[in-house]
């Protein structure tokens, strides 16, 4: 008997590894109706301590790989060609292994597997999707009746997917994997066996790239199962032109639904955070209306459900789908947060989706050049909250590119030239949703320090077209507005003219303006609650007298206007520097102690009154010679007769009526400036 032992122990140890190739090869060859076949080119078989140990471990399918070569699909779905440097089995059922029916081990340890799975195209990938899944084990261990593994490691793995030509369309490189407790009995399917991944598993793949209708790629992604989380170090899409789309980096997503990311290709968690890159959105015209409206593409997944959304330090590109070659517009170093975000969907809007959540999105500020490269818009460092329904605004500024006089050449008619500023604008009470989605700017209040210099020239021809009030303007305006209250911090406003007389350059500036400008609107149904836009300002005129004025304009389309005000005294020589360029004339000397208005207009003329209180008047009219202004000696003496040098007088006090007939081809502010002139004028003149 011990004889007939040790000669089974000695058959046994050398024909072992022969016996146990032929009863995987064989199981493989009947699990897969003769299709594939394995081998590998050695082994160590330790069935005391239950050690198996196989290297070099092919599995293919050489008809399968024909058949596909000749038609446009093969006898199954999907070929797969497997190879696996190394394969540890510890602690197995040897017996179990042999007869087929168990595959009982404390550990499976798969090193360097290179998976190709190549899809004949006999299927839609979506029906195919448990199929595949479940395929690979079969493939891999036949049809056993159970398989049980304490742990199953892989590591260094490469998986790639294709179609039919056999060019990948998707790889995974680097492909690290932890299962526990890893058991399927003779019921198993798909959803068991991807269990693992939903509750148990601990994956790292070093890189993911994605060959749809765009080029992704995922650098350095963790996903850990149990602790419910996504870590990638890297995200790059691009599309076929080779145009960035998408390149995050350090991005997370945190308690994520692991059933929904491998049952239905969903994204629900809580939120999504990143450090920073580059992301490209898109506009275009909605089909509704034709307003415009921001989307993105994705292809990685065809729905996301978050909660939240933390962007830092990201660079945001937006293009125009209808001009695909023009430069995108840029915005820097954004920053978006946003809770109670919903769904988010391949192709889905912008505008509507952070519309109905609460989010704040802040950012550098940006510039911009018209069309006729005359003039750079730029906007400063801003934040805009949802939550408070706010927007700040460090600057908004309108800056020419070119010389005053360099613009005024290149103009037919005189044509004012800007140059603005609003520092620090505060928007409050904003209806956000109405200005993404449907662009309409609705708010309780705005505040801002307007910074304002117009210049223009006398000597250019002028405009015989007419111009219109600063409420027809508002109300010609494209975009719905409406500003309960505008207030205006410390303001400075200057206006600059060359005279078409003296060739000459005289400034009329407004410092230190503080007010309120009541009911800013366009919009029908609130001008039918109130029809009058009001304007209640302090400052400084000239810097020598304190000026208080308040207008009232009709948005009814009458054009009506009020204008009531009144300035402290000054020496009235300051006025000089714009009565010599402008009117052509000197006070020499004088006193102006109080002026006060109050003017009645409309498109075409303005009446009231001008209550003008002065004293020790005299002028001097002026002349343009060839190269300075001089005095008109005789015209000023008898100016000078013909002007009441006091006010009042011998006890009177006089009072200007105000009478005068527009000129069409100028400005609101020139008919009002003209209209307080000819009160005044009316004052001082004895005739």
């Amino acid at each position: 008997m011990a004889v007939v032992l040790a000669a089974g122990w000695i058959y046994w140890q050398q024909h072992k590894k022969g016996f146990i190739r032929d009863k995987i090869e064989n199981a493989v060859s009947k699990g897969t109706d003769s299709l594939y076949y394995i081998h590998y080119d050695s082994s160590n078989i330790d069935e005391i301590n239950g050690n198996a140990v196989f290297y070099n471990v092919t599995l293919q399918s050489d008809s399968l790989q024909q058949q596909l070569a000749k038609f446009d699909t093969a006898s199954a779905a999907s070929v797969y060609n497997i190879h696996i440097d190394k394969v540890s089995i510890l602690g197995v059922n040897i017996p179990g292994l042999i007869n087929n029916t168990t595959v009982e081990a404390r550990a499976i340890e798969i090193n360097k597997p290179v998976i190709y799975i190549i899809s004949s195209g006999k299927k839609e990938q979506k029906e195919i999707a448990a199929y595949d899944t479940l395929a690979i084990y079969e493939k891999i261990l036949g049809k056993y009746n159970s398989i049980h593994a304490g742990e199953i490691t892989i590591t260094n793995g490469n998986l790639f997917l294709a179609g039919k030509s056999g060019i990948p369309h998707t790889s995974l490189k680097g492909i690290a994997i932890q299962v526990k407790n890893f058991k399927i009995d003779s019921s198993r399917n798909y959803n068991n066996i991807i269990s693992y991944f939903v509750k148990d598993v601990i994956a790292k793949v070093d890189e993911v790239k994605l060959q749809t209708n765009n080029d992704i790629t995922f650098s350095n992604i963790e996903y850990n199962a149990p602790a419910k989380f996504i870590k990638l170090q890297k995200f790059v899409e691009q599309d076929s032109a080779g145009k960035i789309l998408f390149d995050i980096s350090n991005s997370s997503i945190n308690n994520i639904s692991t059933d929904a990311f491998i049952f239905l290709q969903q994204i629900k968690a809580d939120n999504f955070q990143t450090d920073g890159g580059l992301i490209t959105l898109y506009k275009k015209a909605r089909a509704n209306d034709g307003n415009e409206q921001i989307e993105f593409g994705n292809d990685s997944f065809d729905e996301i459900f978050l909660n939240a959304i933390n962007i830092r330090n990201i660079k945001i590109l937006v293009y125009d789908k209808a001009k695909p070659a023009d430069s995108p517009f840029v915005l820097n170093n954004a920053r978006f947060s946003t809770t109670g975000i919903g769904r988010l969907y391949s192709g889905a809007n912008v505008m509507e989706l952070i519309g109905k959540s609460n989010w704040i999105l802040a950012a550098d500020g940006f510039s911009l050049l018209s069309k006729d490269k005359v003039y750079k818009l730029d906007i400063g460092n801003f934040e805009v909250n949802r939550t408070t329904a706010s927007i700040f605004m460090k600057h908004f500024s309108l800056i020419p590119q070119i010389s005053e006089d360099a613009f005024m050449k290149k103009q037919k008619y005189q044509t004012d030239i800007y140059n603005f500023t609003f520092n620090d604008l505060q928007f409050n009470g904003v209806d956000l949703p109405a200005l993404i989605t449907d662009k309409k700017l609705l708010a309780e209040t705005v505040s801002l320090q307007p910074l304002i210099n117009i210049y223009n020239d006398r000597l250019v021809t002028p405009n015989p077209a007419e111009k219109i009030y600063p409420q027809q303007q508002l109300l010609n305006l494209d975009f719905p507005i409406n500003i309960r209250k505008l207030i205006i911090k410390d303001a400075s406003i200057k206006y600059k003219e060359r005279g078409a007389l003296s060739k000459q350059k005289g400034t009329v500036s407004f410092d230190h303006v503080n007010g309120t400008v009541l009911n800013v609107t366009n919009m029908k149904e609130a001008i039918s609650r109130n029809g009058i836009m009001q304007v209640d300002a302090t400052g400084t005129f000239m810097g020598v007298s304190k000026l208080k004025t308040t207008w009232k304009l009709s948005l009814t389309g009458n054009d009506q206007f009020t204008a009531t005000g009144n300035a402290t005294g000054f020496d009235a020589t300051a006025l000089n520097q714009i009565a010599e360029p402008l009117g052509m004339a000197s006070i020499k000397t004088g006193r102006v102690n109080k002026l006060v208005f109050d003017v009645n207009g409309s498109r075409l003329r303005s009446n009231g009154m001008v209550t003008l209180l002065y004293e020790d008047l005299k002028m001097e009219l002026l002349k343009k010679d060839s190269t300075e202004l001089k005095k008109k000696g005789l015209t000023s003496f008898v100016a000078n007769l013909l002007t009441k040098n006091s006010n009042p007088q011998n006890g009177n006090t006089r009072e200007g009526k105000i009478d005068f007939q527009r000129d069409m081809t100028k400005s609101f502010f020139n008919l009002l400036w003209k209209s307080i002139f000819d009160g005044a004028k009316s004052t001082i003149q004895k005739l």
